[in-house]
């Protein structure tokens, strides 16, 4: 119950409970929670506050309103909603955590792994949060390949007859028809648990154990299925024991910079490391480093469980406090903060730290230069590029063919340069999936666009591929006399991740074409984090037109367009013959035994479909 009616400060109660601060419209200025509200309200009142910030709102207050909570722990919950509700004007304001991936196990006879956002209301076990979806799917792509457990949804499971190509290639254990038992299942989610909750060990342990087990038995198959789990986890744990970190930890770095705040935090679960997550904290530019960390917490931690140990980037903070708030929300288990000094745990708050600037420096209007600058002494050039190009090829199993190429400058993205290519359907140029022949074809036309004065010419093109496509670009470079071009291509690595790409510097001659030495500058290089970038946007932008395609063709048939055909007769015409193919085998006759089809409009019809 909130009291609004005026009440002198000593008056006040000394339970714990949460304020507002009004001003003279009674719009909220602040929330607060407090274990003694009499004192934590008078202390605004009693000595000028040393934040500016905090100055400004008690000069706006007219008004207190106050709530009494059975305890400090129910003052942070109700603190921690109606901020998120009201958005106070002087409150530090997060991201809603309701946008952090979880991975949910359901709860049912036969449990699913996929990924979740959003309020839990699903019933099951959440893991994480993690810092994005990419971290959530890589992880089910490697427990999908170890434990075998399915992710289709319910309506699916329920009416499969016969196993689904997942099970054909190893990654489910086809429970939907009774290959596995209920028990054998449940076995394997119980496997899932263990990975999920970092005891990676005592999973080996067991593993080992039943392999031998089988082995003595002269179950030999089922001995070989173990041995490849434990190789295939053995491989997704290389490299983690020995990185000195602990396998569950998270990593918290605040940077400050002209525009407000931004939270980089590092996230590492049962052993991996599964990357950086940025938050943007808007209205906490003269905030102090304890007050956002303690909202940070509160919206992180409120729900899911904190994980055992959290390293901080701020030396000055009373990690007392921050142990308290945990408490308050999880009193067990324990957790460990603290500001490392040296060794492992500094070396990843370094990088944690590294990689929120960057993705500060890369946001900042007009500050592209550097990494522009980078990419020159990169390949040797002569001048900083102003403008760079990529094309990128994306078809769907040699179907909807298509191709796109982006602009980048200094101030970001040039969209009004971007283009888009339909390739399919080229007659006696591009066979269904030649990536080769896309290439050529599209990059025909768009260097005859550059020839035209339709579009401007880059200093420098990435082509999404390796030597090959980059052989072709060149080729075409060389027959359009774009002779000052810079291509290079962007190979991917073997896991196709940040970092691994190759990078093939090609410059076209007089009637040749020149390919350099490959470049792995590593995922630390600036050059490489722009050229990633301006590759992602064209995959982006040529995945949303082929998929623009695919949804439009889903919706289209080959008898539109025909004079005299309209829904009724199309559906007649397919409903009789069975669908498209059906009607294009029919002959003129057979066309007119359909409803409504007259032997003039069959004519049409037959000569539309074989023309």
């Amino acid at each position: 119950m909130w009291i609004d009616a005026p009440v002198p400060l000593n008056a006040l109660p000394r339970e714990p409970g949460v304020y507002r601060m009004l001003d003279h419209e009674r719009k909220v200025l602040y929330v607060g929670k407090a274990r003694n509200l009499r004192k934590r309200v008078s202390s605004y009142f009693q000595r000028q506050p040393e934040s500016p910030r905090t100055q400004a709102m008690v000069q706006q207050i007219r008004d207190i309103a106050f709530s009494i909570t059975a305890s400090e722990a129910d003052a942070l919950v109700l603190e921690h909603n109606l901020i998120k509700q009201l958005k106070p004007r002087y409150n530090v304001l997060m991201k809603d955590s309701k946008s952090y991936p979880y991975i949910l196990l359901t709860d049912e006879p036969f449990p699913k792994l996929l990924l979740y956002r959003g309020n839990r209301s699903v019933a099951g076990e959440y893991f994480g949060p993690f810092p994005n979806a990419g971290a959530v799917h890589a992880t089910l792509h490697v427990m999908q390949s170890i434990f075998r457990i399915r992710d289709c949804e319910d309506g699916v499971f329920n009416n499969r007859s016969r196993p689904c190509m997942q099970h054909q290639i190893g990654r489910c254990s086809a429970p939907c028809c009774n290959i596995v038992s209920q028990e054998e299942y449940a076995r394997q989610v119980d496997d899932v648990r263990c990975f999920l909750k970092g005891k990676n060990m005592e999973l080996l342990q067991n593993w080992e154990q039943s392999m031998q087990q089988a082995s003595d038995a002269q179950h030999f198959e089922q001995a070989a299925i173990l041995r490849d789990r434990i190789r295939a986890l053995r491989s997704v744990l290389a490299g983690s024991e020995n990185s000195g970190l602990p396998d569950d930890i998270d990593a918290i770095a605040l940077i400050r910079h002209y525009t407000g705040v931004i939270a980089s935090i590092g996230v590492r679960r049962s052993g991996r490391d599964l990357g950086c997550h940025n938050i943007r904290i808007d209205q906490a530019g003269d905030a102090d480093d304890i007050e956002i960390l303690q909202s940070l917490f509160i919206e992180r931690y409120s729900k899911a469980s904190p994980p055992a140990h959290i390293v901080l980037a701020a030396s000055t903070v009373d990690l007392h406090e921050l142990n308290c708030l945990l408490g308050l929300m999880h009193p067990e288990p324990k957790t460990t903060i603290l500001c490392p000094k040296r060794g492992s745990r500094l070396q990843w708050l370094q990088q944690v730290l590294y990689s929120g600037r960057q993705m500060i420096a890369t946001r900042k209007q007009g500050n592209q230069q550097p990494a522009f600058a980078a990419l020159a002494e990169l390949f040797g050039l002569d001048d900083v590029p102003e403008r760079i190009a990529a094309v990128d090829n994306a078809h769907l199993g040699g179907k909807q063919m298509v191709a796109a190429i982006t602009y980048a400058g200094w101030q970001g993205a040039e969209k009004e340069y971007y283009r888009h290519y339909k390739l399919d359907g080229i007659a006696g140029k591009i066979i269904e999936g030649d990536d080769y022949g896309a290439m050529q074809v599209v990059l025909e036309r768009f260097f005859r666009s550059i020839q035209e004065d339709s579009i401007p010419c880059p200093d420098l093109m990435l082509i999404d591929g390796g030597r090959g496509q980059l052989g072709v670009a060149l080729q075409c470079a060389v027959d359009a006399g774009l002779h000052e071009l810079k291509l290079v291509g962007v190979a991917k690595g073997d896991a196709r991740k940040l970092g691994e790409e190759t990078l093939w510097p090609g410059w076209p001659k007089n009637k040749t074409a020149d390919i350099g030495l490959p470049l792995q500058p590593g995922k630390h290089s600036p050059a490489l984090l722009l050229i990633a970038r301006v590759r992602d946007e064209a995959h982006r932008f040529a995945g949303s037109y082929m998929r623009k395609r695919k949804k439009q063709s889903m919706f289209t048939s080959a008898l539109d367009g025909i004079p005299g055909i309209g829904p009724g007769k199309r559906s007649a015409l397919l409903k009789h013959f069975g669908g498209i193919e059906g009607v294009k085998k029919a002959s003129r006759k057979q066309l007119t035994q359909a409803g409504g089809i007259s032997e003039k409009l069959a004519e049409k019809i037959f000569l539309s479909l074989h023309q």
